[in-house]
């Protein structure tokens, strides 16, 4: 990989997996926040799954609908989309892995000894990386922002044509969408990156962090408030789009608008995270039966 490098400050430290009740102020993740955001896509992937139970299990619904009725051949249709084949993949799987594999490659400088479904974006990653020679001066850094609350690991700090950037890994294993047209990244990484440019504080330790039901939360301790470095500053954004086929840089908005929406997407997560359940109190008076 041409002139790819990982260099401090700051280090790579890594992050470190701890109990709910560490000790420290929580800062709520950046990706965790964004998940409040409407996918779409989610729908019709849900749907799809469904309708291909519905042809390929005809039998073993049928079955759940004579034993047990309609309301249980629903139900059992309705969870189609959790029984996932584990022999093959999953497209989250997938995306985690090659995530891991990018990010060994950047830190040692060493190509990962991956399966072949991986490999392939290595390949293009690397034939990027050939073209481009991006330098590398941070790779999975976790930062704090003090001033609003929330906390995120970047994928990267890199200058790539003289210029510093913050860059963030998308992949997916589809080249082209239905239509035929290029796939590309969603709009939403640019509130992540927004994020991240706009962070105040960086880890040089194993960023201490909690995950439950899909929710992660750092921890920031005064001992390591007073160890932080400041972010460095970057010139703009990239997200480096990869398949199969192809990686592309694409420039990212991560101007004080951008930042604005994510903190709007902040505030609606902190409602549906920490308020939501406060919100309906004890019935009043005399309830009619």
């Amino acid at each position: 990989m041409s002139d790819t490098k990982f260099t401090p400050p700051p280090q790579h430290y890594g992050g470190e997996d701890v109990k709910e009740d560490a000790p420290g102020d929580r800062y709520h993740s950046v990706t965790s926040m964004l998940n409040v955001l409407d996918k779409p896509g989610l729908i019709y992937w849900a749907a799809t799954e469904t309708a291909k139970a519905a042809i390929a299990d005809r039998e073993i619904w049928e079955a759940i609908e004579r034993k047990r009725g309609v309301p249980a051949a629903i139900e059992w249709l309705e969870g189609a989309r959790f029984r996932r084949d584990t022999s093959v993949r999953s497209a989250t799987r997938l995306g985690s892995d090659v995530h891991a594999a990018i990010e060994h490659y950047a830190i040692t400088g060493k190509r990962p000894d991956v399966d072949d479904e991986v490999a392939v974006f290595v390949d293009r990653f690397e034939d990027w990386c050939a073209l481009n020679s991006p330098a590398y001066e941070a790779a999975e850094m976790t930062v704090y922002n003090e001033t609003y609350g929330y906390a995120g690991t970047l994928d990267a700090i890199m200058r790539l044509e003289g210029t510093r950037v913050v860059c963030d890994y998308k992949s997916t294993a589809s080249d082209v969408d239905k239509r035929g047209n290029p796939t590309g990244p969603y709009p939403e990484v640019a509130l992540q990156l927004a994020a991240y440019r706009h962070a105040e504080l960086a880890a040089v330790w194993k960023a201490r962090r909690f995950e439950k039901y899909g929710w992660r939360t750092y921890f920031l301790t005064d001992v390591e408030r007073t160890m932080a470095v400041p972010v460095p500053p970057t010139d703009g954004a990239i997200v480096l789009h990869i398949t199969p086929r192809r990686c592309s840089a694409y420039a990212v908005r991560t101007d004080d608008v951008a930042f604005d929406a994510f903190l709007f997407v902040m505030e609606t997560a902190r409602w549906k995270h920490d308020l939501e359940a406060t919100a309906i109190g004890e019935p009043i008076g005399r309830a009619v039966r």
